[in-house]
């Protein structure tokens, strides 16, 4: 795979970056969730933890470590950094 291509939440790897450059249609509610917790376009985030089951995810973005569920960051677009 090559740099900066789109992809999906759940395909990245432990170590892997991307950079949010959007979102999906989705709950409005959870979509505000994200947006005040800073998860804005530009903003890079890194895969540090996958849960032994695989969900959550622990992600570094900006200066802290945010849990995530798969089935809720579908709404992210991101682009593999």
């Amino acid at each position: 795979m090559s740099a900066s291509e789109n992809v999906v939440f759940s395909d990245l790897k432990i170590g892997e970056s991307a950079e949010i450059v959007g979102y999906n249609a989705g709950d409005s509610q959870y979509k505000s969730k994200l947006l005040s917790m800073g998860l804005v376009r530009g903003v890079k985030l890194k895969v540090l933890q996958v849960a032994p089951l695989g969900d959550p995810v622990e992600v570094a973005v900006l200066a802290y470590r945010l849990s995530l569920r798969k089935e809720e960051a579908k709404v992210l677009q991101l682009r593999r950094v």
